[in-house]
């Protein structure tokens, strides 16, 4: 198949996952809130959403790459996610809340990270391809979906979000099995022995930990932007607004990245990106509209997409072939780490605080998580200097 081809269909899935993915992340806060679930158990159901992530995202990373292929993997996530959102419909209970949570999570979870890896398999064939052009497609579907979606809630109910999500996951499985794509065949399979070396490298690690903190203020963002919304008065439709523009934001970002990235490098623009989150997190605790809140999110373009990009790059720098889909499982799961703190956290803050406290602190977390980017810094040239001197 051509690069074009293989473009065009990484394309569509892409958006396809991502606007599937608007119709039900964004709005389950306001599901949970019509469900009856105080500040503390939407931060609980919140956890259980990462926990899960932790655990499942790893898991299916490392039986890839050991057992099956990335293709493969991606159509049973998908068509599994597709069947299994239709338990939210009938989840009357705290108890069966969570474990539609569990369900489904425990199958989407690893959805974009492979999806990110497979595209990273093609694109090592395919140079003319650029990731960061595929995954501005993400974003545009992602910003569509939420924005129509936010209107049809208003109009027809929490629920049709559900069907929304279903068929376009089925779509997206469709076309991952339309592609005709073969990847180098590694020279061994990985082994549990490698994923014990990810772990332990010292440049992997460092830069896991800078995740795992930079997500705790991710956790905030994502969990309890509608909150910040209702707060400044706005409602469920709004924040289909909010997060169209927040997305539509990303699309420059993703589509200039690899230049970006290869002009400044991986690491100055992480620091730029997780700096500018924290400003961002700052400036939303100062606001008192929900048009000024949908303003400030024009930032996620430098914020969010910066940090994605850098982050993603790095890691399929540092990583060898055989567990390059281990290291972006892994990648998710600390970010699930961090954000499982932040979900948590923020609920049982929020009982205590207001909405504008929280955002302020998540602005101090997202800047602290920095410091370990200058310890790898540090370690890298440390490195460098010990090779230098065997040479």
């Amino acid at each position: 198949m051509s690069s074009n081809k293989l473009a065009v269909k990484l394309s569509f899935i892409y958006i396809l996952l991502y606007a599937a993915i608007a119709s039900f992340l964004p709005f389950l806060t306001p599901y949970l809130q019509q469900r009856g679930l105080s500040y503390t158990q939407i931060g609980v159901a919140f956890a259980v959403n990462s926990i899960v992530a932790v655990i499942s995202q790893p898991l299916w990373g490392f039986l890839t790459d050991k057992y099956f292929n990335k293709r493969l993997t991606l159509i049973i996530l998908i068509l599994a996610s597709s069947v299994l959102i239709y338990s939210f419909i009938f989840a009357g209970s705290f108890f069966f809340i969570i474990l539609s949570i569990t369900l489904i999570i425990g199958f989407q979870s690893a959805t974009m990270p492979i999806s990110d890896a497979y595209t990273y398999d093609i694109i090592n064939q395919h140079r003319q391809i650029q990731y960061g052009r595929i995954r501005l497609m993400g974003s545009f579907g992602f910003a569509v979906g939420a924005l129509v979606v936010g209107y049809i809630i208003e109009v027809f109910g929490m629920n049709i979000s559900y069907f929304i999500y279903s068929g376009l996951m089925l779509l997206g499985a469709y076309l991952v099995y339309t592609i005709d794509f073969q990847p180098i065949a590694s020279e061994r399979k990985a082994n549990l022995t490698d994923f014990v070396n990810l772990v332990r490298d010292k440049k992997f690690s460092i830069f896991m930990v800078s995740i795992v903190i930079m997500n705790v203020a991710l956790g905030v963002s994502n969990t309890y932007i509608y909150v910040l919304v209702e707060e400044t008065g706005g409602d469920v439709s709004k924040l289909g607004v909010l997060l169209f523009a927040v997305a539509m934001s990303e699309l420059p970002t993703f589509y200039y990245g690899n230049k970006i990235l290869k002009k400044f490098g991986e690491l100055k623009i992480y620091v730029v990106g997780v700096s500018l989150f924290a400003l961002r997190m700052f400036l939303n605790s100062l606001l008192d509209t929900y048009q000024l809140v949908i303003l400030v999110q024009f930032m996620q373009s430098v914020t969010f997409a910066f940090y994605l990009i850098a982050a993603l790059q790095y890691i399929n720098n540092i990583t060898s072939n055989e567990i390059k889909t281990s290291a972006m499982t892994f990648f998710a799961a600390m970010s699930g780490v961090g954000a499982l703190i932040g979900n948590m956290g923020g609920g049982v803050l929020l009982e205590h605080i207001s909405i504008f406290s929280l955002y302020r602190i998540s602005s101090y977390v997202a800047i602290s998580s920095l410091i370990f980017v200058v310890i790898l810094k540090a370690h890298s040239r440390k490195k460098e200097v010990q090779n230098s001197q065997v040479i």
